[in-house]
């Protein structure tokens, strides 16, 4: 049994919505990083600059695929949400480890707003990949 027109179109607006959401926190994430580069380890500012700017182009290439027609396929989704769940999650705790510890400044307060954003971020991927999985 296929879904009705109106189930369709509201599992496709609620994706939408959560895409949209993840590009907005990932260029939140990205802003804050601008803001407070100086994450200790080299390794913590490699890894959360690689996933914060590379999944601001994955999500607006999705959004361009579903723009002109051309969705990506569920298992791609599933994957780019749980690599992007399992990547922001890893930074943010990264970030908030290499700050927690340092004397109370805006930086330090910018890069903690940072880390938390960037869970929060991974959070939301998750919340994709369960309902991609649902999504019939």
């Amino acid at each position: 049994m296929s879904p009705t027109p109106i189930e369709d179109a509201t599992s496709h607006n609620r994706l939408s919505v959560i895409k949209f959401m993840e590009l907005s926190l990932a260029i939140a994430s990205t802003v804050l990083h601008y803001y407070s580069f100086n994450d200790g380890e080299l390794v913590t500012a490699f890894l959360a600059t690689g996933t914060f700017c590379g999944y601001i182009i994955v999500l607006i290439a999705i959004f361009a695929g579903h723009m002109i027609g051309t969705p990506v396929n569920k298992r791609l989704s599933i994957f780019y949400s749980i690599i992007g769940s399992v990547m922001f999650i890893t930074s943010g705790v990264f970030i908030i480890e290499a700050w927690e510890h340092s004397f109370r400044t805006r930086t330090r307060d910018l890069a903690i707003t940072k880390g938390s954003v960037a869970i929060i971020n991974g959070a939301v991927f998750l919340l994709d990949t369960i309902f991609t999985f649902r999504d019939k």
